[in-house]
């Protein structure tokens, strides 16, 4: 009545549970990975630009700003000068990013202190201010 059942392999199981566990593990990591490096381009734009500011390349940090025509240096410059509003950059973090249509809301930390959003569009990774809500 048993003979013609097969004798159970223990690799050939050992297998299976490994790759009931490792899938769905592997797919977590995968999320994981995504969520946490989806927005690495545009963080890495602020990042630029902010090590500009650092090093004081006010005319560099200009250009990766990509300004519009009606954005001058002149403007750039009381907002992101030395006497500007955001005064001169020591140190930044950034805190957090998150997609918002066709670009990503950058959180970042001002020497420390003072948060700010900037605004990095996906297309040309191109920075201003934030849109309002």
């Amino acid at each position: 009545m048993f003979e013609n059942i097969k004798p159970i392999d223990p690799k050939k199981e050992r297998r299976k549970k490994l790759l009931l566990i490792a899938i769905p593990l592997a797919a977590i990591l995968a999320g994981f990975l995504y969520y946490e490096f989806k927005n690495y381009p545009e963080e890495r734009a602020v990042s630029h630009f902010l090590q500009a500011l650092e090093q004081q390349d006010y005319q560099g940090a200009y250009h990766l700003w990509q300004p519009s025509k009606y954005y001058t240096f002149q403007n750039f410059s009381q907002d992101w000068g030395p006497n500007g509003v955001e005064g001169n950059i020591h140190a930044y973090s950034i805190v957090n990013s998150h997609e918002k249509g066709s670009g990503v809301v950058v959180d970042i930390r001002l020497n420390g202190q003072k948060e700010i959003s900037l605004w990095v569009e996906k297309s040309d990774k191109s920075l201003s201010f934030p849109p309002l809500p």
